[in-house]
């Protein structure tokens, strides 16, 4: 018996077909249709569509054949996939590659098969819509064109599955979305227009501090529009595959300096202390704007959720090839049912900080983002009163050899 090679575009291939989204679903009328027009058109008994993935070719739809899947290394199909046409086997008892084949030799006993590639949209072929008969035989040119044919529409009808499953997607996100900036997006210039409004009709009766706390008003409702709407540009940017990664060495005590000074003002206000544990000469090689936004999202939030005289602590450590970075807080913490559903949109809900901050979690998706495009992940423990740390890795500094 011969195994089918490994296409050289396998990697490809098995990511084309995991696109779909097919694999191990439940049986579908149109898929089985399929089967049974060919089984028609070709006059055999029996008649499949097979994936096949890594390790086994899967059947999405099944004429006379009740098995689910059969290994890979068996596989007629595993043959077709290399062919641009029907790859034909008209009698597997005067063919080497097939005569041992245990699909032969036992159940169902396999004398002529006749597979026609399902091709993607990219040229990837992701397995077959075969015909199979227990006798040997042959197609006629209009059976094999009727055959091609209906694999074509396979295809088709799998191109639908997934382009209504992102639709889907993208609609819920969409919706999701406007339902967070519905309110959100308002919030801060409902603090903007109600202090403008007092000091315009009431600024000539109001006192210093009065005076001052209506100015504080403004700049932090600004700060948080300004905030909200730069993490909302750059998910935006970062869907559309239009954010640069320009990754180079970077000093997370220089990237540090600069949030410390960023967060200043607020930790003061919010009586917070923001504590930096370094680790010595440690440097991460990763896209500085990127950084510096992972950077002041989690410490955004960490400080959003801690009460006065709490504290917010960045901890650095050194993970061999990786370097760890945590933002730890003694916050109001996070229900353990809600953590699971922290970076993902259609889980997500808008929660107020320990002084009223508002906010509408895209920072925390867009952190998710941003450290898998660097390799990294991002993690978060919780307990509810005590305080929540949020981990992420990214990869070492490059060592540069100078000449």
């Amino acid at each position: 018996m011969q195994i089918a090679a490994i296409p050289k575009n396998e990697e490809a291939r098995i990511q084309a077909l995991l696109q779909y989204d097919v694999l191990d679903t439940e049986a579908e009328a149109v898929y089985d249709d399929f089967v049974k027009l060919a089984s028609y058109i070709c006059q055999t008994p029996i008649a499949l569509i097979s994936l096949v993935d890594p390790n086994r070719q899967w059947f999405k739809a099944q004429v006379g054949c009740p098995a689910p899947e059969t290994s890979r290394d068996i596989a007629f199909c595993a043959h077709a996939i290399h062919q641009s046409d029907v790859f034909v086997v008209s009698d597997t008892f005067t063919d080497p590659r097939f005569i041992d084949n245990p699909l032969v030799t036992g159940d169902p006993h396999i004398r002529f098969y006749a597979g026609a590639p399902l091709i993607t949209p990219e040229g990837l072929a992701i397995g077959t819509l075969c015909a199979i008969d227990r006798e040997p035989r042959t197609l006629s040119p209009e059976q094999i064109t009727a055959l091609q044919t209906l694999a074509r529409q396979v295809v088709a009808q799998l191109e639908l599955r997934r382009l209504s499953k992102e639709l889907q997607q993208a609609l819920e996100s969409k919706n999701k979305l406007f339902h967070l900036l519905s309110h959100d997006l308002r919030s801060p210039f409902t603090g903007i227009l109600a202090c403008s409004r007092v000091l315009v009709e009431e600024g000539e009766t109001l006192t210093k501090d009065e005076m001052q706390d209506c100015s504080q008003t403004v700049l932090t409702s600004a700060e948080q529009f300004i905030h909200l709407i730069d993490n909302l540009l750059q998910s935006t940017r970062f869907e559309l595959g239009v954010l640069e990664y320009q990754p180079a060495n970077i000093a997370i005590d220089t990237v540090m300096a600069n949030v410390q000074v960023l967060f200043k003002g607020n930790t003061t206000q919010k009586m917070v202390d923001l504590v930096y544990e370094p680790h010595p000469d440690a440097e991460v090689f990763a896209d500085s704007t990127m950084l510096h936004s992972i950077f002041q999202n989690l410490i955004s939030n960490a400080v959003k959720f801690t009460p006065a005289e709490g504290s917010v602590t960045v901890q650095v450590v050194d993970q061999g090839e990786m370097i760890q970075i945590s933002v730890i807080d003694t916050g109001v913490g996070v229900p353990a049912e809600m953590v699971a559903g922290l970076f993902e949109l259609k889980a997500r809900r808008s929660t107020d900080g320990t002084s009223g901050e508002k906010g509408t979690g895209l920072g925390l998706l867009l952190c998710k983002d941003l450290v898998e495009k660097h390799g990294g992940r991002l993690s978060v423990d919780s307990v509810v009163g005590q305080g929540t740390s949020f981990h992420f890795t990214l990869p070492k500094a490059h060592s540069t050899v100078s000449a």
